[in-house]
């Protein structure tokens, strides 16, 4: 895989955190699987809201449930 050297400004308590956490992979690793997540969560948000833009906005009850169910998964993966 082809990589990029880049220069970044991050506040140093973020930094001390991620070096701590990195473990084999790295800082770099870390970031650039940070990144590549956050890129995701931006297209799935571009993409519901072109879906709410097409077909109107999901009813509360069925968003409220996808909001718990999500929150519910993230505990889980987080732990």
């Amino acid at each position: 895989m082809a990589v990029e050297k880049v220069s970044l400004s991050l506040d140093p308590e973020l930094v001390a955190e991620a070096r701590e956490v990195a473990g084999r992979g790295g800082l770099s690793t870390l970031v650039n699987d940070g990144l590549r997540l956050r890129l995701q969560q931006l297209r799935v948000v571009r993409l519901l809201d072109e879906m709410d833009d097409e077909f109107g906005a999901a009813p509360n009850g069925i968003a409220e449930e996808v909001t718990r169910t999500w929150q519910e998964y993230d505990r889980r993966s987080a732990g």
